[in-house]
């Protein structure tokens, strides 16, 4: 597959690198990842992409499928790395930039090679009705890449990019993170009083009640005192509350433009609800903010890596931990029902497939008994 670029090239603008730009308060992708709720929520997401089980898969004209050896492209990254951090780049991608964008290698027609590069890399616009890229500010053909935008929008190109929307938002909270970190140097605030009531001490006699009163406080032991000493714990102050409380405001805008449970970065879910199981948990997080990603991905790669009719799907029942006996419950009832085939269900408990291709078949569990009942009439 040719890297070669035709001649035609565009001068670069502020225009297409709208999130390094001053009206943006100078946030970058790096800038974003050194805020904490921020980075929290695209490691958990992309993390959780790239060690989710990903399939290749044939189509037969029956409707069933065939399971298969992970493509080249994928199970062996050109750039050397392996297969969770390949995945890993392409979600933190399309999570901090416009989209993850790959560039294609191979000496066939189908690619064997696909690197993952900067999508600031990356320009397009749509010209006479068709999307048309730049590389570096030269042209580049779509057979050469694969393109998976974060959020498509209608007359864009390129996909709408968390750090461009929202700089504002990622702004406050790098500066309430740093003002928090100079608060802590600065600002520290006595944790209680102790006064005396009768007379006023010296430097030397109220340094030293105060280690005193410190070694007991510090131990769990209590502090005696006579009827002519005052002691008071201080609280923080309101200003400073409320400076606090604004950190934990900004993670949760964060999380709702990850579409995260705002508890999973720090953030408050802000509804009345007081018990949840991990489970109930897990299938929220698969269902709001991983799905989307998931689809994206395997869509993409399908059809710029794969020949019809095979295509790649990722395993996410993975993601969700069930007890044993709910587990193999939820086994019986998807082979029962023809949802899975007995090798799919084998390969959830890392076991080997039947031989002979005996755990291929997705026929419901009560045609294959009516079938059996009707021979031996």
């Amino acid at each position: 597959m040719s890297l070669l670029r035709p001649a035609e090239s565009r001068a670069l603008t502020a225009e297409d690198f709208p999130w390094i730009s001053e009206g943006n308060a100078g946030i970058t992708s790096d800038a974003m990842m050194a805020i904490v709720p921020a980075y929290a929520a695209v490691s958990i997401i992309s993390e959780t992409v790239g060690t989710l089980p990903l399939h290749q898969f044939t189509r037969r004209p029956d409707g069933t499928r065939a399971p298969s050896s992970l493509c080249k492209a994928i199970d062996s990254p050109a750039d050397g790395s392996l297969t969770v951090d390949w995945l890993q780049r392409c979600a933190a991608s399309m999570l901090t930039g416009h989209g993850a964008v790959g560039l294609l290698s191979g000496p066939g027609l189908w690619p064997t090679g696909c690197t993952w590069i900067n999508p600031s890399r990356l320009s397009g616009d749509i010209i006479g009705g068709r999307a048309k890229y730049w590389l570096d500010g030269a042209t580049i053909e779509p057979e050469e890449f694969v393109y998976i935008p974060a959020m498509s929008m209608p007359g864009k190109a390129l996909g709408v990019s968390r750090v461009q929307y929202f700089a504002d938002t990622f702004s406050a909270a790098r500066e309430a993170q740093r003002a928090n970190r100079d608060w802590s140097k600065s600002r520290a605030v006595p944790g209680s009083k102790l006064k005396n009531n009768k007379k006023s001490l010296d430097a030397i006699e109220a340094e030293a009640l105060s280690e005193r009163a410190s070694n007991r406080i510090r131990n769990g032991k209590p502090f005696v005192y006579g009827m002519d000493w005052d002691f008071d714990v201080l609280s923080l102050p309101a200003g400073d509350v409320a400076f606090l409380q604004s950190i934990k405001a900004n993670a949760t805008q964060i999380a709702a433009i990850y579409n995260i449970p705002p508890e999973m970065i720090g953030g408050e879910t802000g509804n009345s609800l007081t018990y949840s199981t991990v489970e109930q948990n897990t299938i929220k997080f698969l269902t709001f903010t991983i799905r989307p990603l998931l689809k994206r991905i395997e869509d993409a790669l399908s059809r710029r890596l794969l020949p019809r009719p095979q295509y790649l799907k990722f395993n996410a029942d993975a993601l969700i931990r069930v007890d044993s006996t709910t587990r193999y419950s939820n086994y019986r009832t998807s082979r029962e029902i023809g949802l899975r085939n007995i090798d799919e269900l084998r390969d959830f408990e890392e076991l080997e497939p039947l031989p002979d291709g005996q755990g291929q078949s997705y026929a419901p569990l009560a045609l294959i008994q009516k079938g059996a009942t009707n021979e031996g009439r």
